[in-house]
């Protein structure tokens, strides 16, 4: 076997056939799959040695997030 043979894909390439298989996925499916990454993310969340920081950092990007919406419905829904 002649090592030069060999062909990695960039990330791009493998990003564009995952991200096609995904579409080609009925509604149920693409669910499943994103429950699945979703559930492995809190297993290692779960299992790491930095979970305090990762879950002080979650929570802190979820009230920024519930901040810049309200702040985003207070200016462009006209309530004072």
């Amino acid at each position: 076997m002649n090592p030069s043979n060999l062909h990695f894909p960039a990330a791009a390439e493998v990003a564009a056939e995952e991200a096609a298989r995904f579409r080609g996925y009925s509604p149920a499916e693409r669910l499943r799959a994103i429950w699945s990454t979703l559930a492995g993310g809190a297993r290692l969340i779960e299992h790491s040695p930095k979970r305090a920081f990762i879950e002080a950092y979650r929570q802190r990007q979820e009230e920024l997030a519930r901040e810049a919406i309200t702040e985003f419905v207070r200016r462009h829904a006209g309530t004072p």
